[in-house]
């Protein structure tokens, strides 16, 4: 039986094709370089005023000066816009092809079951995705190596270990407030999307606040996080705004239940409400696969390991470009779900199952082209098909990611596989 997602004649299928054709060619659009040369002549200023004194004709350049902003500066909003639904379709097209209906690994590129179906996940392919919005541009998930060799990213044939039972959307938990922060932050209040924050002051402290649940935080490592250089006095009343704006944003229908409560001194989110958060979820389910593995169940470990991976958007408030007291906890996160990606790699190998080992070890690679653990898990994979070749090959891109972005050699381990590998074939 075939899904209504994945019918081409579905309605809402193609209604979702259509939404995201409009966004790709209104991006392209937007982007185009009229625009950058209207940037540009914006920035020009030289031109307003006459350099003696002000006149009617300076008035009138300053007028068409601000005209043109407001024009650019809508362009660019739509332009944002764009960029966000069609990196949302991304996400689902990715989700959808880690686990065809059929059950097959398939990746884009590669001619795997994800694109030998031909009208299957919306007729159209990741990659050609990709390079609908940059025709010009190399495949940005591709990972570095020698000239003119592509490397598939994901094995063509083979079908997952399946967990034992659908994993929840991490978008729709039951929950009073849901909050997403591993990738860009998504807040849902009562099943309503915060679509703007009106104080980013407001979402830093509501970030930390998240963060820091497990027990209450003092208002002074709030004032001094946010307002370092201000006086006490300051620092206390910008706060005051900052907590009035986050309550307004996480108003709902339950009453006389205040969403930020404050006592003693300290802040903490009301643990009467019913709270969702994505990164506790995440460690959760770490936590338990990684008990499940150590006790040799097998099949729980990878349904709980595949669930952490799948609460993975991205990294820890990935949008936030002004913080930084989470950018510890944003590598610790990172690590931990390329450890789940590389342990995963390593169950299915060790089960005979070579295409969603690979599978595995590729999606991390998406993440990090750099880590060695799991060139090495591909390795062993391509050297139990006898694919001395690609054993090879992956070395010299393991070698060639490690040289170019961090400017080291290979660890003994890897360089010790890699032999081990390729004299056992001599």
């Amino acid at each position: 039986m075939v899904s209504g997602r994945d019918n081409p004649s579905d309605p809402r299928d193609a209604s979702s094709r259509d939404k995201l054709n409009d966004a790709v060619t209104e991006l392209r659009r937007l982007t185009s370089e009229q625009l950058l040369q209207s940037m540009q002549r914006l920035c020009d200023v030289g031109s307003i005023g006459d350099g003696d004194s002000a006149s009617v004709e300076s008035v009138r350049r300053l007028q068409l000066r601000s005209t043109g902003c407001l024009r650019v500066a809508a362009e660019l909003e739509a332009a944002a816009r764009c960029c966000r639904l069609i990196e949302q379709e991304l996400r689902q097209e990715i989700d959808q092809l880690l686990v065809s209906p059929s059950g097959q690994a398939g990746f884009p590129g590669n001619g795997g079951p994800a694109e030998q179906a031909g009208k299957g996940h919306r007729g159209i392919s990741l990659r050609s995705w990709l390079r609908a919005i940059s025709p010009h541009s190399q495949p940005a998930h591709g990972p570095p190596g020698e000239s003119g060799t592509a490397v598939p990213m994901a094995p063509e044939r083979g079908s997952l270990v399946l967990p034992p039972r659908p994993v929840p959307e991490a978008s729709r938990p039951d929950a009073d407030v849901a909050a997403m922060t591993l990738g860009p932050l998504e807040v849902i209040v009562a099943g309503r999307r915060v679509l703007r924050w009106n104080s980013l002051k407001a979402r830093a402290v509501f970030q930390y606040l998240l963060i820091h649940r497990e027990r209450p935080v003092r208002r002074d490592v709030l004032m001094e996080l946010q307002w370092p250089e201000h006086t006490h006095t300051s620092a206390r009343n910008n706060l005051n705004v900052a907590l009035h704006s986050l309550r307004n944003t996480l108003d709902g229908p339950w009453q006389n239940l205040q969403p930020v409560l404050y006592q003693d001194g300290c802040y903490e989110l009301n643990p009467r409400l019913t709270w969702w958060v994505d990164h506790d979820e995440f460690l959760s389910a770490l936590s338990r696969a990684d008990a499940h593995r150590a006790a040799g169940q097998l099949r729980p470990a990878i349904y709980h390991y595949q669930r952490a991976v799948q609460l993975y958007r991205g990294p820890l408030f990935e949008d936030d470009l002004n913080g930084g007291w989470y950018l510890p906890e944003q590598r610790n996160v990172t690590e931990l779900y390329l450890r789940a990606l590389e342990t995963l790699g390593d169950i299915y190998f060790d089960l005979g199952d070579l295409a969603s080992a690979e599978c595995s070890a590729k999606l991390a690679l998406f993440r990090d082209p750099c880590c060695e653990p799991v060139h090495r898990v591909l390795m062993r994979c391509y050297a139990a098909q006898n694919k001395q070749q690609l054993v090879t090959r992956q070395y010299r891109l393991c070698v060639g990611a490690l040289r170019d972005e961090l400017a080291v050699t290979p660890g003994a381990e890897t360089l010790r596989l890699f032999l081990d590998l390729t004299s056992a074939s001599r």
